[in-house]
């Protein structure tokens, strides 16, 4: 895969509307990108995807998530408004009004409009947001036009997700850089899928590392999929591609030098880091080292339970988390580069 060929797959994957637990649009996508590597591809009951390439080494999962943040509907009122809590590590003020797409329990889009509330008035919790109020999910709801007997006849209910309206999520491209909703973990898939058609190019069954490529379900929400995954799987070594903060307090710079995360909701193996980072100097782009004070991925997860011998995340850098995010172009591809150099080298 070249530059424009998985920039064209991140606009496509950024399409798929994937809430945690209403994945299902992300799923046809994985599965024939999996598939088109001739690996043997299947899905557990979690949901999660795998692409396997058997090997007699070490026994190493690769994952980045297929999960992005959203909204679940909480309540429906009577004239149809539907009040919802973040599904995952959505902000109301990184969304603002406008539209967004509910899922119907048959996959089928309702189209809502976010909304907060009209400003022309000295009462009531909306002016306090000029004051001293945040903005939180107890102020939104999201109005659809429909009554409640319309909704439920749709299959929209307490529990149905929401997310950011397709047109919302197109692809922006800024001379070196890209900008959407959800390039978190778009980017990561994109990477994962490239090493695995790469990997499956020079792979012999009988040398080399046992490689189980891992699409996850539920990273946004608690890192569900990649437990149950390291479960099943029994890694070695868990690698994960994830989205990397450029946040406050961070030694990061918004560029197209690879992500590795020392630290996150536990430190990871050290030596395997300083390899990721001599790896990305000889390949002459450059690494960033971070240790993140807030963030999680799934191989931090892993780690944090004890299912992986060894754990490494690495990845993309990236402004305005959780929001319309931003990240050089080059990044898809150095860090896919990284990965593919970085499995070359096991055994």
């Amino acid at each position: 895969m070249d530059r424009e060929q998985m920039v064209d797959l991140l606009s496509e994957l950024i399409a798929c509307h994937s809430p945690a637990g209403e994945e299902r649009e992300i799923d046809a996508l994985v599965r024939r990108e999996f598939e088109a590597a001739g690996a043997r591809v299947w899905q557990d009951g979690a949901t999660n995807f795998y692409a396997h390439l058997p090997g007699p080494g070490t026994k190493i999962m690769v994952c980045a998530h297929k999960d992005e943040i959203g909204m679940a509907i909480t309540a429906v009122e009577e004239n149809g408004r539907l009040r919802v809590e973040n599904c995952g590590g959505a902000r109301p003020w990184k969304y603002g009004e406008g539209p967004v797409d509910v899922i119907a329990d048959d996959g089928s889009l309702v189209r809502g409009i976010l909304s907060v509330g009209s400003v022309h008035t000295k009462s009531g919790p909306v002016p306090e947001l000029d004051r001293d109020r945040p903005l939180t999910w107890d102020l939104m709801t999201i109005f659809t036009g429909l009554e409640r007997e319309a909704l439920a006849a749709k299959g929209i209910h307490v529990g149905s997700r929401a997310v950011v309206a397709r047109e919302r999520k197109q692809m922006q491209r800024l001379g070196s850089y890209i900008a959407s909703f959800a390039l978190d973990d778009r980017m990561g898939l994109v990477a994962i899928i490239a090493a695995l058609g790469a990997m499956a190019s020079e792979q012999q069954p009988d040398a080399g590392p046992d490689l189980y490529f891992v699409a996850t379900h539920g990273e946004e929400v608690g890192m569900l999929g990649a437990v149950r995954a390291a479960q099943l799987i029994q890694p070695q070594l868990c690698v994960a591609l994830d989205t990397s903060p450029v946040a406050h307090g961070t030694p990061l710079s918004l560029d197209a030098r690879p992500v590795v995360w020392y630290r996150e909701r536990a430190y990871h193996n050290k030596d395997e880091c300083d390899r990721l980072l001599a790896l990305a100097a000889e390949l002459g782009f450059g690494a960033q080292a971070c240790l993140y004070a807030a963030s999680g991925s799934d191989a931090g997860r892993i780690k944090d339970l004890g299912l992986a011998d060894r754990t490494v995340c690495f990845g993309f850098a990236r402004d305005n988390s959780h929001g319309y995010e931003i990240a050089h172009i080059d990044a898809i591809v150095n860090v896919t580069r990284l990965l593919i150099a970085y499995l070359q080298g096991l055994n």
